[in-house]
């Protein structure tokens, strides 16, 4: 029996009245909205999750992806299970938060920026469809909502469909206290550090064909202040640009904070070592849609919710 019907492009639990029946598609992505001028909250298509070509992988994120999801769908599991991803902007937290989403094989929901917290267990309780959910950077919809509104509808006190909450935020500090050391709640904790993404540095030079690779990884490694895999990338399209170009530079006229340069490492850095052997790297088939951007903090909806 179909538990939801789709009325033009709003899609919401089905009531009693005519209308054209629907389920929710695995894999398939759905804004989650409020109408506030009729009280209702609906779900619209939204296609697919933004995904680069290319995916740089560590062993340590494989295993996660994998403990989270042995642990949602084993017996045992709760009908909630949380995962908080926290970390500086652009340091592949929201990179894992969709490939969680995508390998779970769920429909997955995204929830919108302005929907209100105290709706989220009336709409989820009225179907039993197993449902992946997305919150971005939680901490910082504190127009709507603080981040203990949330506490509720983590806990399941009421029969709600089961669901794998996937939540990433800048700062963990800004999170209400009662979030941490719960596990019913929150199962999953991982932080991210500003310099999480430097064992990538030289696999995304050799991609964009730097010549003095271990000159600008070490550059990057040493001197660069916020990692994020944006920050590191436009500064290697630069490097390939302008070749001929000191990279201290380089690294001046761009929107990239830098440590204080020693006079004697101007003119040349030495390299600091191999990157780890645990990197997986994978061509992926997936086409760009037209809002694809390089910075991974972001969804793709067709609002930019995130």
């Amino acid at each position: 029996m179909t538990e939801f019907i789709k009325v033009g492009n709003e899609i919401t639990v089905k009531p009693k009245l005519e209308g054209l029946a629907y389920e929710l598609i695995k894999g398939k992505v759905y804004d989650l909205k409020f109408n506030r001028m009729e009280g209702k909250s609906y779900l619209v298509e939204n296609g697919d999750l933004n995904m680069p070509k290319k995916l740089y992988k560590l062993d340590e994120d494989n295993n996660f992806i994998n403990r989270v999801l042995t642990y949602f769908n084993s017996e045992s599991s709760n009908q909630t299970t949380g995962v908080l991803l926290a970390g500086t902007k652009g340091t592949g937290k929201t990179m894992l938060s969709k490939r969680i989403a995508l390998e779970s094989n769920l429909p997955i929901i995204v929830v919108a920026t302005d929907y209100p917290a105290d709706k989220l267990n009336a709409f989820f309780k009225n179907f039993t469809t197993p449902v992946a959910i997305m919150f971005d950077e939680i901490e910082k919809n504190d127009y709507w909502w603080e981040t203990k509104d949330l506490l509720g509808f983590l806990d399941g006190v009421e029969s709600t469909a089961k669901k794998l909450v996937l939540m990433t935020c800048n700062r963990a500090e800004k999170i209400d206290e009662n979030f941490f050391d719960r596990c019913s709640r929150v199962r999953y904790f991982k932080q991210y550090e500003a310099n999480s993404n430097s064992v990538f540095v030289r696999y995304m030079a050799e991609d964009k064909g730097v010549k003095n690779i271990d000159e600008v990884v070490n550059f990057i490694n040493e001197y660069m202040k916020v990692k994020s895999f944006d920050n590191i990338s436009a500064f290697l399209d630069e490097v390939v640009l302008f070749e001929d170009m000191p990279l201290t530079q380089i690294a001046k006229d761009m929107n990239i904070s830098t440590k204080e340069i020693k006079e004697e490492n101007k003119v040349s850095f030495q390299d600091t070592g191999s990157v780890s052997n645990e990197i997986q790297i994978s061509d992926e088939d997936e086409e760009y849609t037209d809002n694809d951007e390089e910075d991974d903090s972001e969804f793709v909806t067709n609002e930019s919710i995130f």
